[in-house]
């Protein structure tokens, strides 16, 4: 993987705050990998909304949990009643959606030159619904480089 244009002329924490309100969210996510090679750990970088700092804690792994899942497929995954998906016993695999309290959430490959650079991640809490946009939510206007699919 290489060098990666990112945190230069994007301030990605405007950019997550504007698309989880636009959006009708109540959490937003960005997770890149730590360094700029796809064996280091996956990392919450950016968050909008959250409820405490405990997702600066969180590693996760290429291929686990959610966004790690969709850094390995690079497929969108959206589940809309954490509770109807996930069995208690399966939660802790998705350290986010604890530390957060999500009930709901869509996730976003961030693709960058055929490659999977990170995932955006937009939830929700107490049992809201997702909007009803969620399957056209556009990241390309404020995440610049990036986009959905390759």
């Amino acid at each position: 993987m290489g060098s990666l244009p990112l945190n230069k002329k994007i301030d990605y924490q405007a950019a997550l705050n504007l698309i989880r309100t636009r959006e009708g969210f109540d959490f937003a996510g960005l997770a890149f990998y730590e360094q700029e090679n796809q064996v280091s750990p996956i990392k919450w970088h950016y968050v909008s909304g959250n409820l405490n700092n405990r997702y600066k804690l969180i590693v996760l792994r290429k291929g686990k949990g959610l966004a790690g899942n969709v850094m390995k497929t690079g497929k969108r995954m959206i589940i809309e009643d954490v509770n109807q998906i996930l069995l208690p016993s399966e939660k802790h695999k998705y350290p986010i959606v604890l530390t957060e309290l999500l009930t709901a959430m869509v996730a976003i490959p961030l693709w960058y030159n055929k490659q999977v650079y990170g995932v955006l991640l937009l939830g929700q809490r107490d049992g809201n619904p997702l909007p009803l946009a969620h399957g056209d939510i556009s990241i390309a206007d404020v995440l610049g480089i990036f986009k959905e699919e390759d």
